[in-house]
């Protein structure tokens, strides 16, 4: 039976199915990412107990995002033919298993490493899966909103794994922030429909190919597109991941850190959700949008190379703010382009992020070892130049929009 023509849940409006739908989506890739989150912002409990240094969790985290990259053009193309529920349950059940075998397997750096690079892989099928559930049940003129919400769930893994150091892992220890995360996924597969079908809701009746100036995408934009993308998270991830280290560095007590990670991640998930909220109302740009923001966040994590506690603090929060609050407009502006396809599209622009979010940490936790300070400026040289590329792929795509009239 084709899924427009089957029976929606009784006592279930459309508002009640876009809710549980962007409920499920927000936890699947909240938990997903965790696992790529948690040992920058427990670095200090994981350097007490396995010797780990600022190196080797930047390479950690960045193999994670690394076997999400090499992982995530094939999964895109087998979510469009598995479906987005299984996929999104499965992600969340695989995260499930990474993060509660982290703490069980993880008693030397190798297998700490092991485990979470393994991770990578259900990182790469949560993104396409939620990706094209939105496509599926939320209506075009709500889906400004609903990705919003969606990419506000990468701030709210940093600020779970912030919060997770004062509150469980320096009284328990760092290896029951891991459990209570697996216990998270297991809720985010809960949450997901087993008969998703009837979860989707009927397009407008001017569906996305319909509308004007909305093309599907070459594969060249697509890429140049990835690439600034990936430079805007070359230096965010960075920032996630060694704002804890850091802080604590130059000065900062370890509870005061992970409540700075957590802060800076609230402003996150806000412009997400408040720009979503700006799209639908057609009062927000696309990819002009998307670059100014990489711009100013560029500007936010040049302030902390300076290290003095006020520029630390305002910069931190200026960057996850702004250099962190454009991710649902770029995911909205790739679907809004492929209607068609959209986790195969995605698919390719996380590429460049994944690719982005692999290099940035593992470069920063070298060079931070000799300077904080040089990594500091890199990471926001990287944000800059990703601001460039944003506004080649807009000049790009408005060009290939005027010859097509």
């Amino acid at each position: 039976m084709p899924a427009s023509s089957m029976p929606r849940p009784a006592l279930r409006g459309e508002r009640g199915i876009r809710l549980r739908i962007i409920a499920a989506s927000i936890l699947t890739i909240t938990v997903a990412i965790l696992p790529g989150f948690l040992p920058g912002a427990l670095s200090v409990q994981l350097a007490d107990s396995l010797g780990i240094a600022e190196a080797g969790v930047g390479l950690i985290v960045g193999a994670f995002f690394g076997m999400s990259a090499l992982a995530s053009p094939r999964l895109g193309r087998i979510v469009e033919r598995l479906g987005w529920a299984p996929a999104m349950r499965g992600a969340a059940l695989g995260a499930a298993a990474t993060l509660l075998l982290t703490p069980l397997l993880g008693r030397s750096v190798a297998m700490l490493g092991v485990v979470t690079v393994v991770g990578g892989l259900f990182l790469a099928l949560a993104h396409p899966a939620v990706n094209l559930g939105i496509a599926r049940c939320t209506k075009v003129r709500r889906q400004g909103l609903a990705y919003g919400f969606k990419h506000g769930a990468i701030p709210a893994a940093t600020a779970i794994a912030g919060l997770g150091l004062p509150i469980v892992a320096i009284p328990l220890g760092w290896q029951w922030v891991y459990v209570m995360c697996a216990a998270l996924a297991i809720v985010a597969a809960a949450l997901v429909p087993t008969t998703p079908g009837s979860y989707e809701v009927e397009r407008d009746s001017q569906s996305e190919e319909e509308t004007p100036g909305i093309r599907t995408s070459p594969l060249s934009l697509l890429v140049v597109m990835a690439v600034g993308a990936g430079l805007g998270i070359f230096g965010m991830d960075a920032l996630a991941t060694f704002l804890v280290p850091y802080a604590v560095d130059v000065g900062f007590g370890e509870g005061a850190a992970g409540v700075l990670l957590a802060a800076g991640s609230a402003l996150g998930i806000l412009t997400r959700v408040i720009m979503g909220w700006l799209i639908d109302r057609r009062t927000a740009g696309g990819l002009a949008t998307v670059a100014t923001f990489l711009a100013l966040g560029a500007a936010g994590i040049g302030l902390l190379a300076t290290g003095s506690d006020p520029a630390i603090i305002v910069g931190s929060l200026f960057a996850f703010t702004f250099g962190w609050g454009w991710s649902g407009l770029f995911t909205f502006a790739v679907v809004r382009r492929n209607p068609g396809a959209p986790a195969a599209a995605t698919g390719i622009t996380m590429t460049g992020i994944y690719v982005g979010a692999a290099v940035g940490p593992a470069v920063f936790g070298f060079v931070a070892e000799a300077s904080f300070t040089a990594a500091w400026v890199i990471m926001s040289g990287a944000l800059a130049w990703g601001a460039v590329l944003m506004t080649v792929a807009l000049l790009k795509d408005r060009g290939r929009a005027a010859r097509s009239v």
